[in-house]
């Protein structure tokens, strides 16, 4: 299995952390901790945009790229951490499907493991990817509008932000190989945000050294060890944590690509296949270097793919794909 582009929309409207004091209800203190110690700046948001426009941002540029044949896309895996991110009874993916032309493809969410479920669809891939024919795709979807304060913030830990991906997953030998991936969930965190206080401390006590251990497992599983891993590419939660688990692991942080948590926050499922899209674009791997994308979702699922690159296609957005997506947009709001 093989992700052979991928596309991404980053809002350009970004608000500074410390002006979301009154809306998130942070106390100076608390926003000093997130610049200065988790080192989130700013988050970006897709102003006077819905759900279905932030989405529609990315969608745009997969089925206008030359390089995509739109029917061979047989499943979109919608991927998002809020359970209910858009109100009954709008049917978003339905009005994307039809929009964009890709109404014969099988669309369904992947949700339960929160910030994790982006990776989780790796797998769903894998299993589906077999009984397709061998120039077919499925195509992997995250973006998320942080609509309420509850959803926009995690005490202490971090600040959402608004952005969306799109991966295109395919049989061929092009792109990134994945040959490795390791899922672990520890239950009884489920309701760590919410549960009692103890619960809260024991999930931040055993975060760092669970991760390590997902991450060593999925890499020895391959055969390989953490010297013949080329880049991690993460989650954007924070930078104290990746400190953390860079040292832990005596892994260089230089080599954790982290350059996005200032810039745009963690954006729930769209963290690792940004980071990827950018390293990829700023040529940080060579063909075939190992790397690993990693994320955590509360609930609590740690998911590590170890990856092999081969190079990765998708384009910036250009001023043709924004006035189609815009024509198609007016077409929807009809």
């Amino acid at each position: 299995m093989h992700i052979n582009q991928i596309w991404s929309y980053i809002p350009e409207f970004a608000v500074p952390v410390r002006e979301l004091n009154e809306h998130l209800g942070l106390k100076n203190a608390q926003t000093k901790v997130m610049e200065k110690i988790h080192g989130l700046k700013q988050v970006r948001q897709d102003k006077g945009g819905d759900l279905t426009s932030l989405l529609g941002r990315v969608l745009a540029q997969v089925v206008n790229s030359p390089a995509v044949v739109p029917s061979s896309i047989k499943y979109i895996i919608y991927c998002h951490t809020i359970q209910e991110n858009f109100p009954f009874p709008m049917k978003v993916l339905q009005g994307l499907k039809q929009t964009y032309g890709l109404q014969h493809a099988i669309a369904f969410s992947l949700t339960q493991q929160n910030c994790a479920s982006g990776l989780i669809a790796l797998d769903v891939a894998a299993t589906l990817l077999p009984s397709l024919e061998e120039d077919d795709h499925i195509l992997i979807l995250t973006g998320e509008k942080t609509f309420s304060p509850i959803v926009q913030l995690i005490p202490n830990t971090t600040v959402m932000g608004e952005a969306a991906a799109a991966v295109l997953i395919g049989n061929s030998n092009s792109g990134s190989r994945m040959i490795g991936l390791s899922n672990v969930t520890l239950g009884q965190f489920c309701n760590v945000l919410t549960g009692d206080p103890e619960t809260l401390k024991e999930f931040q006590e055993i975060y760092t050294p669970q991760l390590c251990e997902v991450i060593v497992q999925a890499v020895n599983l391959t055969g390989l060890t953490m010297q013949d891993i080329r880049y991690i590419v993460p989650h954007n939660v924070n930078l104290s944590s990746w400190k953390k688990v860079a040292a832990a692991l005596s892994f260089p942080l230089e080599r954790v690509y982290t350059s996005n948590v200032p810039e745009i926050g963690h954006c729930f499922c769209s963290d690792p296949y940004i980071n990827l899209k950018e390293i990829s674009d700023l040529q940080l791997l060579q063909r075939d270097d190992y790397y690993l994308l990693v994320t955590v979702g509360l609930g609590a699922t740690f998911s590590v793919a170890v990856m092999q690159y081969a190079g990765i296609g998708g384009g910036e957005v250009d001023h043709a794909v924004i006035g189609l997506f815009d024509q198609a947009e007016a077409c929807t709001h009809r």
